[in-house]
């Protein structure tokens, strides 16, 4: 797999293309598109990257993906039935059939929304209430309902302002694609083998490269070392580990692909200025 144009499937009879999805596994192409990209998951969990940012979605999360920001969700595979992935996804482009509507003066909030969004927004769990049931209600209109209801959806966001950038403002989008199927080999083997000792002449080899000659390709594309994002990737996975079920630290410490339960500590700190313990009981707290 490598990093792709993804375009969607054109229907003449509407400019805004929404899709409401349930199955076992989330798709874990890297990919971009010329749309903008609004995900909501009802349900699920796993991985996510937007640019050079990485953490692990879970139920309820909204979020909004700027036009040609390279990304990808990808969910834990071994899920029972009832735990697979529930979401509906909304893409559009700022010119809705040629037609820019906002460049009107009245959906200028929504324009600059959009503008922030090429780093890529997630919304925080408060607006999840205020959005839920318009996005339902969007993924089953048709004709001047689902535009209706589309530009409601966009004028509450453009409000909130309560929200995280994602990707670092320095992430640099891929004006071509050459040398991407590489970095897609890294994030599926990274994906494939956090759980053991990644050396960086194991990663290197898988790219073909030498280690010094990976270090500046990875460098380059994602914006952080190799060791950074392989800690990104262990601390996202230990989180939905602390957040799911009643596994000890200790066994988290060692499934998420830490060594020790100091070094897992001090990392995990680093990342998430607190403690597992902490984390844990701070999820639970505000369920």
């Amino acid at each position: 797999m490598k990093l792709k144009y993804k375009p969607i499937v054109k229907d003449s009879r509407s400019s805004i293309y929404v899709q409401r999805i349930y199955q076992p596994y989330v798709e874990g192409n890297w990919h971009f598109h010329q749309e903008f990209e609004l995900i909501y998951f009802l349900k699920g969990q796993g991985m996510r990257i937007v640019g050079d940012h990485i953490s692990n979605f879970k139920e309820g999360e909204l979020v909004l993906v700027g036009q040609w920001l390279p990304h990808l969700w990808r969910n834990d595979v071994d899920l029972e039935k009832n735990d697979h992935p529930d979401f509906i996804v909304v893409k559009f482009r700022d010119a809705l059939q040629g037609v820019n509507i906002f460049s009107l003066p009245e959906l200028a909030g929504i324009k600059r929304l959009l503008k922030t969004a090429k780093q890529g927004i997630k919304f925080s769990s408060s607006i999840h209430v205020k959005v839920h049931t318009p996005l339902i209600k969007l993924s089953k209109s048709r004709s001047i309902d689902k535009l209706i209801y589309f530009l409601k959806i966009l004028q509450i966001l453009s409000y909130e302002k309560d929200f995280q950038l994602l990707s670092s403002p320095g992430f640099i989008l891929p004006a071509q694609i050459s040398g991407e199927n590489r970095l897609q080999k890294v994030i599926n083997y990274i994906s494939e083998n956090y759980s053991k000792s990644i050396s960086l002449e194991e990663i290197a080899g898988v790219t073909c490269m030498t280690p010094p000659a990976f270090c500046r390709f990875f460098k380059t594309r994602t914006n952080k070392t190799f060791s950074v994002f392989l800690n990104e990737v262990k601390v996202s996975k230990a989180c939905q580990l602390l957040i799911n079920g009643e596994k000890s630290i200790h066994q988290i410490c060692y499934e998420a692909g830490f060594r020790s339960l100091t070094n897992f500590n001090r990392t995990f700190r680093t990342y998430k200025r607190m403690t597992p313990t902490a984390y844990r009981a701070n999820y639970h707290t505000f369920q």
